[in-house]
């Protein structure tokens, strides 16, 4: 299956840690993403259900006379205590302890690490599961992205921390399975 993964557009909350706080986009922010991407063929548009990613998915669907499919397994990483957060706030070292180990160190009160693992593995199984896979987006955050290139493509999560994924990123990849276990490859990364 190609599938490809846009990270939402803009809030204006760049400093800040959002999983599951839910800003708004900035205004005008999803133009020159959907201009960018008014080329490619899709069929279906998955989104998470927070409203930065579904205005970006909407964005992207309306033109080309697609529903939007919310669907909570492609939420960002619920950050407990730091959610919403601004970064200069956040206890460095924490914060650096968890980017080194998030299974040893995950953010206080938040999601663990291995629940969204599984919860991103899920996701693509079921896409995977789906008879006739279609031409498909799904629209999401910086973490989902990371997590399915770090499962897809077997790089380690310190890599994908350090891969830059800014708004409006989209990656794409051919994915496959054998049995429980999901490959592919990175096809193409095209930042804003």
């Amino acid at each position: 299956m190609i599938l490809d993964l846009i990270r939402h557009a803009a809030t204006g909350r760049d400093d800040h840690l959002d999983g599951r706080t839910d800003p708004a986009l900035e205004a005008g922010s999803t133009g020159a993403l959907c201009e960018r991407y008014a080329d490619l063929v899709w069929e279906r548009v998955l989104c998470s259900p927070r409203q930065r990613a579904v205005g970006t998915a909407e964005a992207l669907a309306g033109p080309r006379g697609l529903d939007v499919e919310p669907d909570e397994e492609w939420e960002e990483l619920d950050f407990g205590d730091w959610d919403g957060q601004a970064l200069d706030a956040l206890p460095m070292q924490a914060l650096s302890a968890f980017h080194l180990d998030p299974h040893a160190n995950p953010p206080p009160h938040g999601e663990s690490w291995g629940h969204f693992e599984r919860r991103i593995a899920r996701a693509l199984h079921r896409l995977l599961d789906e008879p006739d896979a279609v031409p498909t987006v799904v629209v999401s955050h910086g973490g989902p992205l990371r997590m399915v290139l770090s499962q897809v493509c077997g790089l380690p999560m310190a890599m994908c921390w350090a891969l830059r994924i800014d708004h409006g990123t989209r990656v794409r990849l051919r994915i496959e399975r054998d049995g429980d276990d999901l490959w592919g490859e990175l096809l193409e990364l095209q930042q804003p």
